[in-house]
Order: structure tokens, then sequence, then C-alpha cells
């Protein structure tokens, strides 16, 4: 139990410090991050509270992820939205949850989903159909939302995962997929 507890608030915590570090400065990352991973992991020990630091630190240190937590990026993006079936019959599917990162990458926004999962699966293959199913549910929501504007943005979707901080982009046949499938799971 406690192992499983310790695994949710390392979670907690990286996902805290990926929302409130990219707005202070960079300089000031690392005591931030130290002194939040203290406060706030002291059930943790000293080895997992100074990894979760320096997981969260190399992800926002590292170039290939500056577009998502740079200035056209939020963090924690409230989601709230109904869409309807696209047969048109039966109820509507009702989202509401919240994005990890929405961020406007050249021409499109991405959907970005933080996962603490040791160690990652080492391709699409392996994630879980659960954060297939969440990203191809906000991805419809966020296509709602957008599809409105004339020429409007493609939506794409990833999930960061801190462990060897590494971007997955989740390609779109497989959000696809999970689109469809949807409309059959069980509310």
């Amino acid at each position: 139990m406690l192992a499983s507890e310790n695994r949710f608030l390392r979670g907690t915590i990286t996902h805290a410090l990926l929302e409130h570090l990219p707005g202070l400065p960079q300089q000031r990352h690392a005591a931030a991050a130290t002194a939040f991973v203290a406060a706030r992991g002291a059930a943790l020990s000293a080895a997992t509270r100074a990894s979760i630091a320096a997981e969260a630190l190399a992800v926002l240190a590292d170039p290939a992820f500056a577009a998502v937590f740079g200035p056209r990026s939020r963090a924690e993006v409230a989601i709230v939205a109904q869409i309807p079936r696209p047969d048109g019959r039966g109820p509507a599917l009702k989202v509401a949850g919240q994005i990890d990162r929405l961020a406007v990458i050249d021409d499109a926004i991405v959907i970005v989903d933080y996962k603490t999962n040791r160690p990652p699966p080492p391709d699409v293959a392996g994630v879980p159909a659960a954060y297939l199913f969440q990203l191809a549910a906000y991805r419809l929501a966020v296509q709602q939302i957008f599809g409105g504007a004339k020429a409007p943005r493609s939506v794409r979707a990833a999930i960061l995962w801190t462990d060897g901080a590494r971007l997955m982009p989740v390609p779109d046949d497989v959000l696809a997929t999970h689109e469809r499938g949807l409309w059959s799971l069980d509310t």
C-alpha cells in the first residue's frame, strides 16, 4: 500500500513541478524544485525526492520540450464538452477533465499528458488503453472548441514520460481508433 501511495505522490509532485516551474525564471528552477519536493514529499525517501526534482528539471532543461513549456502553452487546462455521436443517435459523449499541458506549436494545437510510469513503454503499442482513450476524448473536445475557425488547426496528442524525459507523439490513426472506441465504452 505504501509503495502505491508513494507512486501517486511522486506523480502529483511531478505534475505540480511541471505546472509551476515554467512560470519562474530558469535560474530559480533548481532551488524551487528542491524546496517544493522537500515540503510536499516528506513521506518519500531523500533519494526519491532528489530523483523527482532531477526528473522535472531534466524535462524543463531539454530544448526538445521548449515549445511545450513556452509562452504559447498553458498548464492544467480544464476542459468540458459534449460531443454528439457521429451517427446522430443516442446520448452525447460528455468529456470533463484537465489537460496537463496545451500548447500551440507551429500550425497545431498539442495536448500533452504527463505520465510518471517507471519504466515507460518503449512505444505507443505499450501505452495503456486508458491513457489513449483519455487523449482521444480530449482531442475530440479540443477539435470541437477550435473547429469553428476558418482554418482550423490540427489537434495532436503526446505523452510526456517523465522517466527518461521523453515526448511520445500519439499517431493520428491510434487516436482515431480510440475515438471510435469511445462510443462503445460503458459509461
